[in-house]
């Protein structure tokens, strides 16, 4: 599992209002962090009747890097 950066536009109607914000969410892979970032998303509209959003873009953040054993041992 990881963390996914997900862009999200905001459509009224079938019209696109140009409005764009980015979530940040845990997930398995770039579809369900698509899905899970959208129902979180049309939750945040100003309309919920009319407004809904729509994946732009989807981006896996980087892990923790890994530390190195020996460097660790030498901080000791």
């Amino acid at each position: 599992m990881g963390i996914f950066k997900v862009r999200l536009g905001v459509d009224h109607g079938a019209k696109d209002t140009h409005k764009r914000f980015t979530i940040k969410v845990p997930a398995n892979d770039k579809l369900s962090a698509a899905i899970q970032a959208e129902r979180i998303g049309d939750g945040m509209v100003q309309d919920p009747l009319t407004e809904y959003t729509h994946a732009v873009s989807v981006r896996e953040m980087p892990g923790p890097k890994p530390i190195k054993i020996m460097a660790m041992a030498m901080a000791v």
